[in-house]
C-alpha cells in the first residue's frame, strides 16, 4: 500500500469550513482507480490540518497525482489554507483494532 500527505496551514476565517471543503475534495476523488481510503486531518487549535491518501498500489497513486493535485488546491484556496508540503510513501506497516473473540 503506498500513502500520499499533505499538510496544509490554515487562516481561522468566520463562515469558513475546512472539514466541509477537503470532503468536497476528497469526493472528487472517491472514485479513482486504486484509492483505498482518504483522510482529513484537524490539529484541535484549527491551524494546522492534514490529509492522508491510501492507494492499492504505487501505479494508483501515480496516476492520481493530477487529480488530486486539482482537488488539494481548490479545497486549500476555499477553505484558507496554504499546502505546506505533499509527499508520497510507501506503507511499510499498517494496523487496524483488534477484534476480540467470544469465549
Amino acid at each position: 500500500m503506498y500513502a500520499r500527505v499533505s499538510t496544509y496551514e490554515l487562516e481561522p476565517a468566520p463562515g469558513v469550513d475546512a472539514a466541509e471543503s477537503f470532503s468536497s475534495a476528497i469526493e472528487r476523488i472517491r472514485g479513482l482507480d486504486g484509492l483505498v481510503e482518504a483522510f482529513f486531518l484537524l490539529e484541535l487549535d484549527g491551524r494546522r490540518a492534514v490529509t492522508m491518501t491510501l492507494w492499492e498500489s504505487v501505479h494508483a497513486m501515480e496516476r492520481s497525482r493530477v487529480a488530486a493535485s486539482r482537488a488539494r488546491t481548490d479545497a486549500a484556496h476555499e477553505a484558507g489554507a496554504t499546502v505546506v508540503s505533499t509527499c508520497e510513501y510507501e506503507v511499510g506497516a499498517h494496523a487496524g483494532a483488534a477484534v476480540l473473540g467470544h469465549a
